[in-house]
């Protein structure tokens, strides 16, 4: 469970696989009681007395850096960083693997022609696919796993 300011982190952590949900509101008890058996993120070390009074699980990652908050989350829960892509970017929800006919008008015609992989958000209904931009992903999730590595520059 993350605060609405980590919307970036939230993003990151469901392409490698991880069921994040973004609270919209503020925090509060009500928001705590329903959400028990999840780990909050926050920036704010002002939460950390609550969360700790609430018994809840949580993390205070870095403020302004989406590349060392995930550095942190991937550190301090020893996660994985593998892009796995199966779960909606915007919603969390599984995705289900679909054929590009069946969307075939949702979809770019050189998408059509290139992309592979497509996925269906069944909540939210929004369309992935693999094309050019998955490597760009890679390319990223590579850089910011650097910055991990204590050898890496500011993140060690």
């Amino acid at each position: 469970m993350l605060e609405k300011n980590l919307s970036r982190l939230a993003k990151w952590l469901r392409f490698l696989g991880h069921d994040v949900k973004v609270l919209e509101g503020g925090i509060s008890r009500e928001a705590l009681a329903r959400n028990q058996d999840r780990v909050f993120l926050t920036t704010s070390s002002r939460w950390e007395r609550t969360l700790k009074k609430a018994g809840m699980s949580y993390l205070v990652v870095p403020r302004h850096d989406w590349e060392l908050q995930l550095c942190a989350v991937l550190r301090h829960f020893g996660l994985e960083a593998t892009l796995r892509l199966d779960r909606c970017a915007y919603c969390s929800e599984r995705l289900i693997p679909v054929r590009k006919e069946e969307v075939r008008e949702r979809i770019p015609p050189r998408a059509y022609e290139s992309a592979y992989d497509f996925t269906l958000c069944p909540r939210c209904g929004a369309l992935f696919w693999k094309g050019t931009h998955f490597e760009g992903m890679r390319r990223m999730l590579d850089r910011v796993l650097e910055r991990c590595r204590p050898s890496g520059g500011s993140a060690g």
